[in-house]
């Protein structure tokens, strides 16, 4: 199996891409605990031939904008409250919801610790 760009993960289990005959370059997780054999045997392989790259964590930058990101679509989801033809008693209740969900970037502890507001 050929194999490209393995990197180790942040659960000490290998990411890379291997070239599967009928679609290309995928993306694998190899493991030494995989229940196929053949990830099992990827695992090892890439060890022995010795060019696997660090892993990275994100920068707190980048876990800001992933924070960010599921935040915006949590709020897009939740537009319909905000209708005029939504009653003023939903509208309000959902108000403060939305409100807080814009206010997750002045968390404490934010981007790393995040305190998800609870869904009326």
């Amino acid at each position: 199996m050929n194999y490209k760009n393995p990197i180790y993960n942040q659960l000490g289990t290998i990411d890379c891409e291997v070239n599967h005959p009928e679609y290309g370059w995928i993306p694998f997780t190899a493991s030494p605990e995989d229940a196929e054999a053949h990830g099992r045997e990827l695992y090892h392989r890439i060890l022995a031939d010795g060019d696997v790259a660090d892993y990275i964590p994100p920068s707190a930058e980048q876990v800001a904008a992933s924070v960010r990101s599921e935040r915006n679509g949590i709020l897009a989801l939740s537009d319909w409250t905000q209708l005029p033809d939504v009653p003023q008693a939903t509208k309000d209740l959902w108000a403060s919801y939305r409100q807080a969900l814009r206010d997750i970037p002045e968390q404490e502890g934010f981007p790393y610790e995040v305190e998800w507001p609870e869904t009326p």
